[in-house]
C-alpha cells in the first residue's frame, strides 16, 4: 500500500492552540535534501497574508514532529470549518489572521467574494486529486472556467520538477522553504518565496495578543468563531 502523500495535511499546535491545513509539502527537482511547503492561491497571496499562513503551518508541523503527533489527532468539520483537538475547538490560522485584520474582504461585493471562494475551493480540490493521481478527466470539460488554473499548476510542476513528499520523507528533510504559488487564469503561475525568519514569531505575537484579550474577555473569541 503506497504511503500517504503530504497533500492537504491538517496540522495543529498544542502549545499555541491553533490549527490549519497546509496545501502540500514536497521537493523541487534540484532541492536535494531540502523540502518546499507550498500554498497555492487563485487570488493574490498578499491578500491573505500567505507569508504568515505558511509560517504557521510549518511551525505547527515541526511541533507535531517533535511531539510525535499525527494529523489523525485533529478532527475537522468541513461544513462549519471547525477544528477540534480532544473535543477542544481550536481557531484556524485563517481565523486568527482575520481577527487580526490581516485578511479583510468586507468591502468586496458578496457575489464576487462567493465566486472567488467557490473557484479557490474547486481548484484546491482538483489539484489535490491531481497530486494523488485521482482527478476525474471530465473536470476540465465540466468546469472550463477553473481548468486554466489547474493548467497553471501543471506548468509549475513541469518547470520545477515538483513532487509531493510522503510522511516517511519528512524526517529526511534537512530544511524546508516556503512559497505561495499564485495560479492565474491565463494558465501561468507566479512563485512567491517567503524567507523572512521572523514570520512565525510575528504570527505567534498575533496569537498571544488574542489569547490575552480572550483571558480578559472570555466571550470575545467565541463571537468571532461563531460568526466565521
Amino acid at each position: 500500500m503506497p504511503l500517504p502523500l503530504c497533500c492537504e495535511v491538517r496540522v495543529f499546535s498544542r502549545r499555541y492552540r491553533f490549527a490549519g491545513t497546509l496545501d502540500v509539502l514536497g521537493r523541487f527537482r534540484d532541492s536535494g535534501a531540502g523540502g518546499v511547503l507550498l500554498d497555492y492561491k487563485t487570488g493574490r497571496p498578499e491578500d491573505v497574508a500567505a507569508d504568515l499562513q505558511t509560517a504557521a503551518y510549518y511551525g505547527a508541523l515541526l511541533e507535531m514532529r517533535e511531539n510525535g503527533d499525527t494529523p489523525e489527532a485533529l478532527t475537522f468539520d468541513e461544513l462549519t470549518h471547525t477544528y477540534r483537538l480532544a473535543d477542544v475547538r481550536l481557531p484556524s490560522v485563517t481565523q486568527i489572521l482575520q481577527r487580526a485584520g490581516l485578511i479583510d474582504f468586507s468591502k468586496i461585493p458578496g457575489p464576487i467574494l462567493l465566486a472567488a471562494r467557490d473557484r479557490g475551493a474547486a481548484v484546491h480540490r482538483a489539484i489535490h486529486y491531481l497530486n494523488e493521481g485521482d482527478l476525474d478527466p471530465a473536470f476540465q470539460f465540466e468546469f472550463p472556467d477553473y481548468w486554466p488554473y489547474v493548467e497553471a499548476w501543471l506548468a509549475f510542476v513541469e518547470a520545477t520538477g515538483f513532487r509531493c513528499a510522503t510522511f516517511a520523507d519528512i524526517p529526511e528533510l534537512t530544511h524546508v522553504e516556503r512559497f505561495a504559488v499564485q495560479l492565474r487564469k491565463d494558465r501561468r503561475y507566479v512563485l512567491e518565496p517567503y524567507r523572512t525568519p521572523s514570520d512565525y514569531r510575528e504570527f505567534l505575537d498575533l496569537r498571544r495578543a488574542q489569547q490575552l484579550v480572550d483571558a480578559r474577555r472570555p466571550n470575545a473569541w467565541r463571537a468571532v468563531i461563531e460568526a466565521a
